[in-house]
């Protein structure tokens, strides 16, 4: 298909790419707006509640799931259907290829795994003691952010030390980006 085929509302930009074909401008829109982006502190009452920004409990749905990140390093949150869909994914991994540390990370992951979590009234959720535990210590202030299709929510002295590292590394992340978009430009 070239650039001529293409119509007005349907520029060659970001595709789908399982099928590579043109995501539409509006498609485009619909996409990026659900993902779940921006920073927000605020801090843990003496309960262990968290107050869930409004800015993301629409998107989040009535109920979600709050489990640990992939790194274990901190809390995520997720809508109930991602995660239904991330298990799947490592469910069908591991039924192609059994592999024991895939096997140990699920147990570990679904462990520490609250499904039907929801806000009450003022929009705030329990974040269970166990895992806040592990994933926060005794840390009250936290980060709420958004992380593509998820919540990450992180102790705040934590969070800015691996900004602190991220941005200590940002010249190597840019010449691995470099290189992707080098070898992206070799398959058109």
């Amino acid at each position: 298909m070239d650039e001529n085929q293409v119509g007005q509302n349907e520029r060659l930009t970001p595709t789908n790419m399982r099928t590579n074909v043109p995501l539409s401008d509006e498609q485009i829109l619909e996409k990026q707006r659900k993902r779940f982006r921006g920073t927000y502190n605020h801090s843990l009452d003496g309960k262990g509640r968290l107050v869930i920004p409004l800015a993301f409990r629409q998107e989040l749905g009535e109920r979600f799931v709050i489990a640990p990140e992939f790194d274990f390093k901190s809390i995520a949150i997720y809508p109930e259907m991602v995660f239904m869909r991330l298990c799947e994914h490592y469910e069908r991994l591991n039924r192609k290829k059994k592999n024991a540390q895939l096997m140990n990370y699920m147990q570990w992951f679904n462990s520490m795994s609250y499904t039907d979590q929801e806000c009450d009234a003022q929009g705030r959720v329990l974040l269970p003691a166990k895992l806040r535990s592990m994933m926060l210590g005794e840390e009250k202030d936290v980060d709420i952010m958004g992380n593509d299709d998820h919540l990450r929510v992180a102790a705040t002295i934590n969070n800015m030390a691996n900004f602190e590292l991220f941005k200590d590394n940002l010249n190597a992340t840019w010449a691995a980006i470099d290189e992707l978009e080098d070898g992206e430009d070799e398959k058109e």
